[in-house]
């Protein structure tokens, strides 16, 4: 028993302590969980430097490699450029080129004998042909063929070629290609091009690509300045991914800066690859090399994971510290929690809570606090009629920017299309409307929001034309009714918005008016789509739900219907009423009371 009074006069003392005692004392605890964290990060960092050090460095050598293979190429592309202008220098071939007569058929045999030479006098060569643009005629021979062909130019020929350098490398749909290349032959009098040699290679050329990797498991890949990709010694695997890609997609990835020091990584089929590329001086061509992370990161493979390991044991013992002595600081404001909460609905419970001296002053704050909350009731009660107030302006302010965009959509369109003096209408129109959204009071009279209807209607009608048929059923004696603004526009826009759809191109809306008793009745019927029975129930459930800070979910009817609350309270309501099929409809009934039930406060 002594022992145990013992401990409890000591709890008792510590407790004593603990409630004068600062909270940056008990913060200095704390914060050396945040440094053992920090020195985790740390740790992580250090490793990530190492790592991108080895990847950047992999990545130099890389393009080192990629720029002597480039340099080569160019080489390769400078031969098969003078190749493909040898007409030129034959007076006999280039004067025929540049002819316009027709050709005699000797002169014919001579371009025939001309070009077989041409083809067997290079070994990379799978075909060859020149299309005498001047003539309509293509002369040629194809892989497999014994002899030389003349036939008619291809009606849907195309010749994407470079403007600079009169030439293009492009994919060839041959399996045993590497590329298609074209060259255009041209006038010098009026540079107009006469003729166009066009010719596939094989890979013989550029045997040295795959030949002479820095890794063995580097892959090699040749693509066109388009983006399409010419040559590639992937793996099957590999080579579905790559291939896959579309031009697009390969100009962004190649389209990369060299001087870009962040590593750039490619995934495919669930490996991660270091991606190098490099262009041409002249951009016609690009190379890229992909090597496997894992080959790159083998060499600090132990690093890694003795830095995953220290860090797993130092984050377990932070994230364990830090939620102890979180749990253990928060006690009290989570107890004055509970207090509030309990207050809230009623009870006024007064206890001290300690553990440090400012969990103990805020405690006595509160508790002065609840002895003055009488006082502030009708302050409160007013800055609750300033919030629907100002709930009331939002609402009305998010209508706006939605009509304002489609109708200036539509007249948009309309100065594109027509380019007529209607515009001028639309223009009025819009100005009214404008001046009604913004300077007009919350309530006003029928007859002006009619007017503003009015000109709805008719930007509405220049956008849609024959599609929009409204016809209005007004009783008069209720023209002078005040109401609130924007409530018939609302009501329209929505049977526009959303009666057209699927096969249903055109809308015809009933407008009307009536008073019955001390009501007024407003009736917006369309033979729209209609509305099926789940989003019929969805849109009354929203009714009552929704609130200014939905912004993902449609505010037509509903912002209305807050707005209504807001003035009318429960003397105003909305229904809306829908069939879809053969007969389908939409109907939406506003009843308003008359002007004197308007609650004051709210106008």
């Amino acid at each position: 028993m002594k022992s145990g009074a013992r401990i409890k006069k000591f709890k008792n003392y510590i407790s004593a302590r603990m409630d004068h005692l600062p909270l940056w004392a008990e913060f200095t605890l704390f914060l050396a969980v945040i440094l053992i964290l920090l020195t985790l990060v740390l740790s992580i960092t250090i490793y990530k430097r190492e790592q991108n050090r080895t990847v950047t460095s992999q990545t130099l050598a890389l393009r080192s490699l990629l720029n002597l293979k480039m340099t080569n190429l160019e080489g390769y592309l400078d031969s098969l450029a003078s190749f493909a202008i040898l007409p030129v220098y034959d007076s006999t071939f280039y004067q025929a080129l540049q002819s316009s007569a027709d050709l005699p058929e000797n002169t014919i045999d001579n371009i025939r004998s001309t070009v077989r030479t041409y083809f067997y006098s290079r070994s990379d060569l799978l075909s060859y042909h020149v299309d005498m643009v001047e003539h309509g005629i293509m002369v040629g021979r194809d892989y497999g063929q014994e002899r030389v062909y003349v036939s008619p130019s291809p009606d849907n020929k195309e010749h994407p070629l470079d403007s600079r350098h009169n030439y293009a490398v492009l994919p060839s749909d041959h399996a045993k290609a590497l590329f298609r290349y074209i060259h255009s032959i041209i006038r010098i009098e009026d540079r107009k091009v006469v003729a166009l040699t066009d010719f596939e290679v094989n890979l013989s050329g550029i045997s040295y690509l795959s030949s002479e990797t820095a890794i063995p498991e580097e892959v090699i890949s040749l693509y066109n300045s388009d983006g399409d990709l010419l040559y590639t010694n992937a793996d099957d695997t590999l080579r579905e991914a790559i291939a896959g890609a579309t031009a697009k997609e390969n100009l962004s990835m190649l389209s990369i800066p060299a001087s870009r020091e962040t590593p750039v990584y490619y995934d495919a089929n669930g490996t991660r690859y270091l991606l190098t590329t490099v262009s041409s001086n002249d951009h016609m061509l690009y190379l890229s090399s992909l090597v496997p992370m894992s080959v790159i990161l083998s060499q600090i493979q132990a690093t890694r994971i003795f830095a995953i390991l220290i860090g797993l044991l130092f984050l377990i013992f932070a994230v364990a510290a830090a939620y102890i002595l979180i749990h253990y600081l928060s006690a009290p404001l989570s107890e004055l929690v509970e207090i509030m909460e309990r207050f809230g609905r009623g009870e006024l419970i007064k206890k001290k809570l300690g553990r440090s001296r400012e969990s103990t002053e805020l405690s006595r704050s509160f508790y002065r606090m609840t002895e003055k909350i009488n006082t502030l009731v009708q302050e409160n009660y007013a800055a609750e009629l300033n919030e629907k107030n100002a709930r009331l302006a939002a609402l009305e302010a998010q209508i706006n920017p939605h009509f304002i965009y489609n109708t200036l959509q539509a007249i948009g369109s309309e100065a594109l299309v027509n380019d007529q003096p209607g515009i001028y209408d639309m223009l009025t129109a819009l100005a009214a409307n404008l001046r009604y959204s913004i300077k007009a009071p919350n309530v006003i009279s029928l007859k002006d929001e009619l007017t503003y209807v009015e000109n709805y209607i008719l930007l509405q009608k220049i956008r849609m034309r024959e599609k929009l048929t409204v016809e209005q059923d007004i009783d008069t004696s209720t023209l002078n009714i005040s109401v609130p603004k924007l409530c018939i526009q609302t009501m329209i826009e929505n049977s526009i918005i959303h009666g057209i759809g699927g096969e249903r191109m055109f809308i015809k809306i009933l407008l009307s008016v009536i008073r019955k008793q001390d009501h007024i009745v407003i009736e917006v019927r369309d033979n729209g789509t209609g509305i099926e029975a789940n989003g019929l129930n969805n849109i009354r459930n929203s009714f009552r739900s929704q609130t200014l800070t939905d912004s993902n979910k449609s505010i037509g009817l509903t912002n209305l219907y807050n707005r209504l609350r807001l003035l009318f309270g429960d003397k105003a309501d909305i229904k809306i009423d829908s069939r879809t099929g053969e007969d389908s409809f939409t109907t939406v009934i506003l009843t308003l009371p008359l002007a004197d039930e308007i609650k004051e406060d709210h106008v």
